[in-house]
Protein backbone atom coordinates (compact mmCIF):
# COMPACT_ATOMS: atom_id res chain seq x y z
CA UNK A 1 0.00 0.00 0.00
CA UNK A 2 2.77 2.33 0.72
CA UNK A 3 4.50 2.14 -2.57
CA UNK A 4 1.02 2.90 -4.32
CA UNK A 5 0.78 6.00 -2.17
CA UNK A 6 4.46 7.14 -2.89
CA UNK A 7 4.14 6.04 -6.68
CA UNK A 8 0.82 7.60 -7.13
CA UNK A 9 2.48 10.97 -5.60
CA UNK A 10 5.77 11.20 -7.10
CA UNK A 11 3.77 11.26 -10.54
CA UNK A 12 1.41 13.83 -9.10
CA UNK A 13 3.93 15.88 -8.31
CA UNK A 14 5.71 15.48 -11.52
CA UNK A 15 2.18 16.28 -13.01
CA UNK A 16 2.04 19.37 -11.11
CA UNK A 17 5.57 20.92 -12.05
CA UNK A 18 4.99 19.53 -15.82
CA UNK A 19 1.81 21.61 -15.74
CA UNK A 20 1.50 24.22 -13.54
CA UNK A 21 4.57 26.22 -13.77
CA UNK A 22 3.78 29.24 -11.94
CA UNK A 23 4.49 27.79 -9.04
CA UNK A 24 6.32 24.83 -6.80
CA UNK A 25 3.92 22.53 -6.64
CA UNK A 26 3.01 24.08 -2.80
CA UNK A 27 0.88 26.59 -4.46
CA UNK A 28 3.41 29.41 -3.99
CA UNK A 29 3.92 31.56 -7.04
CA UNK A 30 7.18 33.62 -7.98
CA UNK A 31 5.23 37.16 -7.08
CA UNK A 32 4.29 35.57 -3.67
CA UNK A 33 0.68 35.01 -4.42
CA UNK A 34 -0.87 31.36 -3.71
CA UNK A 35 -2.82 29.08 -6.41
CA UNK A 36 -4.19 26.35 -4.00
CA UNK A 37 -5.75 23.17 -5.32
CA UNK A 38 -8.61 21.36 -3.29
CA UNK A 39 -9.20 18.01 -3.61
CA UNK A 40 -13.14 17.33 -3.12
CA UNK A 41 -14.58 13.88 -3.51
CA UNK A 42 -17.81 14.86 -4.85
CA UNK A 43 -19.39 17.65 -7.18
CA UNK A 44 -21.47 20.76 -7.20
CA UNK A 45 -24.73 20.20 -4.63
CA UNK A 46 -22.71 18.22 -1.98
CA UNK A 47 -21.95 19.72 1.20
CA UNK A 48 -18.83 19.32 1.31
CA UNK A 49 -18.39 20.27 -2.59
CA UNK A 50 -20.16 23.55 -1.66
CA UNK A 51 -18.35 24.28 1.58
CA UNK A 52 -14.93 24.31 -0.75
CA UNK A 53 -16.42 26.36 -3.60
CA UNK A 54 -17.56 29.12 -0.79
CA UNK A 55 -14.86 28.87 1.19
CA UNK A 56 -12.74 29.51 -2.08
CA UNK A 57 -14.83 32.84 -3.00
CA UNK A 58 -14.55 33.78 0.39
CA UNK A 59 -10.43 33.45 0.86
CA UNK A 60 -10.09 35.47 -2.25
CA UNK A 61 -12.13 37.96 -0.97
CA UNK A 62 -10.70 38.39 2.12
CA UNK A 63 -7.35 38.47 0.80
CA UNK A 64 -7.76 40.78 -2.04
CA UNK A 65 -7.07 37.89 -4.34
CA UNK A 66 -3.78 36.63 -2.79
CA UNK A 67 -5.07 33.38 -2.55
CA UNK A 68 -6.64 31.33 -5.10
CA UNK A 69 -8.62 28.37 -5.16
CA UNK A 70 -8.85 26.02 -8.00
CA UNK A 71 -11.47 22.92 -7.08
CA UNK A 72 -10.89 19.36 -7.96
CA UNK A 73 -13.79 17.28 -7.73
CA UNK A 74 -14.83 14.04 -8.02
CA UNK A 75 -12.33 12.66 -6.46
CA UNK A 76 -9.86 13.95 -9.62
CA UNK A 77 -6.58 14.01 -7.27
CA UNK A 78 -6.97 10.93 -5.43
CA UNK A 79 -8.47 9.27 -2.79
CA UNK A 80 -9.27 10.88 0.31
CA UNK A 81 -5.98 8.35 1.84
CA UNK A 82 -3.62 9.65 -1.17
CA UNK A 83 -4.07 12.98 -0.71
CA UNK A 84 -4.17 13.07 3.07
CA UNK A 85 -0.78 11.25 2.81
CA UNK A 86 0.53 13.80 -0.78
CA UNK A 87 -0.83 17.07 1.35
CA UNK A 88 3.09 17.64 2.17
CA UNK A 89 4.51 16.95 -1.13
CA UNK A 90 1.64 19.23 -2.67
CA UNK A 91 -0.68 16.53 -4.37
CA UNK A 92 -3.12 19.07 -2.90
CA UNK A 93 -2.97 22.03 -0.37
CA UNK A 94 -6.62 22.11 0.66
CA UNK A 95 -9.21 19.39 1.11
CA UNK A 96 -12.86 19.08 2.75
CA UNK A 97 -13.64 15.95 4.81
CA UNK A 98 -14.13 15.06 7.99
CA UNK A 99 -12.60 14.60 11.21
CA UNK A 100 -13.36 10.49 10.98
CA UNK A 101 -11.12 10.49 7.91
CA UNK A 102 -8.27 11.31 9.86
CA UNK A 103 -8.52 7.94 12.02
CA UNK A 104 -5.73 5.98 9.93
CA UNK A 105 -3.19 9.07 11.01
CA UNK A 106 -4.67 8.99 14.74
CA UNK A 107 -7.10 7.28 16.72
CA UNK A 108 -8.56 10.15 18.43
CA UNK A 109 -10.13 10.99 15.37
CA UNK A 110 -12.64 8.24 15.66
CA UNK A 111 -14.35 10.22 18.23
CA UNK A 112 -16.38 12.14 15.35
CA UNK A 113 -18.31 8.92 14.36
CA UNK A 114 -19.04 7.79 18.11
CA UNK A 115 -22.81 6.79 18.23
CA UNK A 116 -25.58 8.66 19.57
CA UNK A 117 -22.56 11.01 21.22
CA UNK A 118 -25.03 13.99 20.09
CA UNK A 119 -28.58 14.08 21.44
CA UNK A 120 -29.99 16.51 18.39
CA UNK A 121 -29.00 19.33 16.27
CA UNK A 122 -28.98 21.83 19.06
CA UNK A 123 -26.16 20.12 20.81
CA UNK A 124 -23.90 19.50 18.18
CA UNK A 125 -23.95 22.83 17.64
CA UNK A 126 -23.22 23.88 20.63
CA UNK A 127 -20.14 21.23 21.22
CA UNK A 128 -18.27 22.32 17.97
CA UNK A 129 -19.25 26.04 18.39
CA UNK A 130 -17.33 25.81 21.50
CA UNK A 131 -14.44 25.45 23.12
CA UNK A 132 -14.37 21.44 23.53
CA UNK A 133 -14.89 21.47 19.87
CA UNK A 134 -11.84 23.94 19.26
CA UNK A 135 -9.66 21.57 21.73
CA UNK A 136 -11.21 18.34 19.73
CA UNK A 137 -10.32 19.81 16.49
CA UNK A 138 -6.74 20.93 17.67
CA UNK A 139 -6.05 17.83 19.71
CA UNK A 140 -6.61 15.76 16.52
CA UNK A 141 -4.93 17.71 14.63
CA UNK A 142 -1.95 18.05 15.99
CA UNK A 143 -1.63 14.24 16.26
CA UNK A 144 -2.42 13.77 12.74
CA UNK A 145 -0.59 16.57 11.46
CA UNK A 146 -2.96 18.37 10.00
CA UNK A 147 -4.88 21.77 10.76
CA UNK A 148 -8.50 21.70 10.83
CA UNK A 149 -10.41 25.07 10.31
CA UNK A 150 -14.03 25.63 11.06
CA UNK A 151 -17.31 23.13 10.47
CA UNK A 152 -20.23 22.63 8.23
CA UNK A 153 -22.99 20.32 9.84
CA UNK A 154 -23.90 17.73 7.02
CA UNK A 155 -26.74 16.59 9.24
CA UNK A 156 -27.50 13.03 10.70
CA UNK A 157 -26.47 9.78 9.22
CA UNK A 158 -29.67 8.05 8.80
CA UNK A 159 -30.29 3.84 7.00
CA UNK A 160 -31.88 3.33 4.09
CA UNK A 161 -32.79 0.08 3.45
CA UNK A 162 -34.71 -2.37 1.24
CA UNK A 163 -36.90 -3.70 3.95
CA UNK A 164 -38.54 -1.55 7.23
CA UNK A 165 -36.67 -2.03 10.21
CA UNK A 166 -37.85 0.05 13.44
CA UNK A 167 -36.33 -1.35 16.54
CA UNK A 168 -32.87 -2.62 17.90
CA UNK A 169 -33.42 -6.02 17.35
CA UNK A 170 -34.92 -5.24 13.59
CA UNK A 171 -31.25 -4.71 12.47
CA UNK A 172 -29.39 -8.24 13.73
CA UNK A 173 -27.97 -9.93 10.73
CA UNK A 174 -28.75 -6.67 8.87
CA UNK A 175 -26.39 -6.40 5.80
CA UNK A 176 -25.59 -3.07 5.43
CA UNK A 177 -22.70 -1.21 3.57
CA UNK A 178 -20.44 1.01 5.95
CA UNK A 179 -17.36 3.01 5.53
CA UNK A 180 -14.24 1.16 6.05
CA UNK A 181 -13.30 2.95 9.29
CA UNK A 182 -12.99 1.14 12.58
CA UNK A 183 -15.82 3.26 14.65
CA UNK A 184 -18.58 2.46 11.83
CA UNK A 185 -17.75 -1.21 11.53
CA UNK A 186 -17.76 -1.87 15.33
CA UNK A 187 -21.17 0.62 16.02
CA UNK A 188 -23.38 -1.99 13.45
CA UNK A 189 -21.50 -5.17 15.12
CA UNK A 190 -22.63 -3.63 18.42
CA UNK A 191 -25.72 -4.06 16.96
CA UNK A 192 -25.39 -7.54 15.71
CA UNK A 193 -25.75 -6.30 12.02
CA UNK A 194 -23.37 -7.72 9.43
CA UNK A 195 -21.42 -4.55 8.14
CA UNK A 196 -19.93 -4.46 4.72
CA UNK A 197 -16.81 -1.91 3.20
CA UNK A 198 -17.71 -1.48 -0.40
CA UNK A 199 -16.73 1.65 -2.06
CA UNK A 200 -19.74 4.16 -2.14
CA UNK A 201 -19.43 3.81 -6.21
CA UNK A 202 -20.17 0.36 -6.09
CA UNK A 203 -22.56 0.88 -3.27
CA UNK A 204 -25.79 1.13 -5.54
CA UNK A 205 -25.14 -2.34 -7.84
CA UNK A 206 -24.59 -3.88 -4.16
CA UNK A 207 -28.33 -2.88 -3.77
CA UNK A 208 -30.12 -3.74 -6.90
CA UNK A 209 -27.85 -6.98 -6.54
CA UNK A 210 -28.95 -6.93 -2.88
CA UNK A 211 -25.07 -8.00 -1.76
CA UNK A 212 -26.12 -5.48 1.14
CA UNK A 213 -29.86 -4.83 2.15
CA UNK A 214 -28.86 -1.10 3.02
CA UNK A 215 -26.31 1.90 3.52
CA UNK A 216 -26.11 4.25 5.85
CA UNK A 217 -25.47 8.50 5.69
CA UNK A 218 -26.59 11.62 5.61
CA UNK A 219 -30.37 12.16 3.89
CA UNK A 220 -29.36 14.47 1.44
CA UNK A 221 -25.68 12.54 0.30
CA UNK A 222 -28.21 9.64 0.16
CA UNK A 223 -30.66 11.11 -2.12
CA UNK A 224 -27.89 12.61 -4.10
CA UNK A 225 -26.98 8.98 -4.73
CA UNK A 226 -29.60 8.18 -5.74
CA UNK A 227 -30.60 5.49 -3.39
CA UNK A 228 -34.28 6.47 -3.56
CA UNK A 229 -34.63 3.96 -6.33
CA UNK A 230 -33.07 0.96 -4.58
CA UNK A 231 -34.65 1.71 -1.18
CA UNK A 232 -37.67 2.35 -0.28
CA UNK A 233 -37.26 2.33 3.78
CA UNK A 234 -35.74 5.61 5.06
CA UNK A 235 -34.90 4.86 9.11
CA UNK A 236 -34.11 8.21 11.05
CA UNK A 237 -31.67 6.39 13.53
CA UNK A 238 -29.38 9.60 13.35
CA UNK A 239 -27.01 7.44 14.98
CA UNK A 240 -23.65 10.23 14.67
CA UNK A 241 -24.03 13.91 13.59
CA UNK A 242 -20.77 14.73 11.88
CA UNK A 243 -19.29 17.84 10.04
CA UNK A 244 -17.55 18.68 7.54
CA UNK A 245 -13.85 20.77 7.81
CA UNK A 246 -11.06 22.54 5.86
CA UNK A 247 -8.00 20.39 5.85
CA UNK A 248 -4.86 21.61 5.29
CA UNK A 249 -1.09 20.12 6.35
CA UNK A 250 -0.32 21.39 9.68
CA UNK A 251 3.52 22.38 8.71
CA UNK A 252 2.13 24.30 6.21
CA UNK A 253 -0.51 26.33 7.21
CA UNK A 254 1.87 27.30 10.32
CA UNK A 255 4.28 28.44 7.52
CA UNK A 256 1.90 30.75 6.26
CA UNK A 257 1.73 34.88 6.71
CA UNK A 258 -0.51 35.67 10.07
CA UNK A 259 -2.99 37.80 7.96
CA UNK A 260 -3.33 34.31 5.27
CA UNK A 261 -3.58 32.39 8.15
CA UNK A 262 -6.84 34.29 9.42
CA UNK A 263 -8.12 34.86 6.16
CA UNK A 264 -8.48 31.14 5.83
CA UNK A 265 -10.29 30.45 9.64
CA UNK A 266 -12.51 33.61 8.45
CA UNK A 267 -13.37 31.75 5.26
CA UNK A 268 -13.74 28.23 6.77
CA UNK A 269 -15.87 29.78 9.39
CA UNK A 270 -18.31 31.92 6.89
CA UNK A 271 -18.76 28.28 4.67
CA UNK A 272 -19.38 26.32 7.45
CA UNK A 273 -22.20 28.26 8.53
CA UNK A 274 -23.67 29.66 5.80
CA UNK A 275 -23.90 25.85 4.06
CA UNK A 276 -24.82 24.58 7.61
CA UNK A 277 -27.55 26.67 7.60
CA UNK A 278 -28.39 25.53 3.86
CA UNK A 279 -27.73 21.80 4.98
CA UNK A 280 -30.56 22.38 7.22
CA UNK A 281 -33.01 23.49 4.80
CA UNK A 282 -32.08 20.93 2.28
CA UNK A 283 -33.08 18.36 5.09
CA UNK A 284 -36.48 19.07 5.12
CA UNK A 285 -37.01 19.51 1.11
CA UNK A 286 -35.08 16.64 0.78
CA UNK A 287 -37.50 14.31 3.37
CA UNK A 288 -40.59 15.78 1.15
CA UNK A 289 -39.08 14.80 -1.71
CA UNK A 290 -38.51 11.30 -0.55
CA UNK A 291 -42.19 11.10 0.65
CA UNK A 292 -43.57 12.48 -2.83
CA UNK A 293 -41.58 9.27 -4.38
CA UNK A 294 -42.90 7.25 -2.80
CA UNK A 295 -40.28 6.41 -0.10
CA UNK A 296 -41.35 5.59 3.99
CA UNK A 297 -39.66 7.48 6.51
CA UNK A 298 -39.52 5.32 9.50
CA UNK A 299 -39.12 7.25 13.15
CA UNK A 300 -37.27 5.09 15.56
CA UNK A 301 -37.06 5.60 19.57
CA UNK A 302 -33.30 7.04 19.58
CA UNK A 303 -33.65 7.42 23.16
CA UNK A 304 -33.80 3.57 23.09
CA UNK A 305 -31.00 3.19 20.91
CA UNK A 306 -28.77 6.17 22.74
CA UNK A 307 -29.17 3.79 25.94
CA UNK A 308 -28.51 0.62 24.07
CA UNK A 309 -24.85 1.74 23.28
CA UNK A 310 -24.54 3.50 26.74
CA UNK A 311 -21.42 1.16 27.54
CA UNK A 312 -19.74 1.19 23.93
CA UNK A 313 -17.47 3.59 23.95
CA UNK A 314 -16.15 2.26 27.59
CA UNK A 315 -15.76 -1.28 26.39
CA UNK A 316 -14.78 -0.57 22.45
CA UNK A 317 -13.22 2.83 22.54
CA UNK A 318 -12.06 3.52 26.23
CA UNK A 319 -9.00 6.27 25.21
CA UNK A 320 -12.29 8.28 23.99
CA UNK A 321 -14.55 8.05 26.92
CA UNK A 322 -13.22 11.21 28.91
CA UNK A 323 -14.26 13.49 25.61
CA UNK A 324 -17.43 11.19 25.54
CA UNK A 325 -18.25 12.41 29.01
CA UNK A 326 -17.84 15.42 28.01
CA UNK A 327 -19.47 15.80 25.04
CA UNK A 328 -22.51 14.41 26.71
CA UNK A 329 -22.65 16.91 29.51
CA UNK A 330 -22.31 19.88 27.40
CA UNK A 331 -26.02 21.02 28.25
CA UNK A 332 -26.57 19.47 31.44
CA UNK A 333 -25.25 21.82 33.77
CA UNK A 334 -28.16 23.09 35.71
Amino acid sequence: MKKRVIAFISATIMATVGLTSCNNGLGINPDGTYTWKMALNSSEGDNAYDTGALFAQKVEELTNGRVTVDLYGGGSLGTTSEVLEGMKFGVANVMVESVGTLSTFTELANIDAMPYLFRDYDHFMEVWNSELGDEIKDTVGEAAGFELIGGTYRGPRIVTATKEMKNIEDFKGFKLRAPNLEMYLETWKWLHAAPTPISMTETYTALQQKTVEGQENPMTDSLNYAFDEVCKYWIKTNHVYSCNLIVMDREYFNNLPEDIQQAVVEAAEYAGEVVGQQQLEKEAVAEQELIEKGCEIVEVDTEAFTEYFADFADEKFPYLSDWVERIKAVGTES
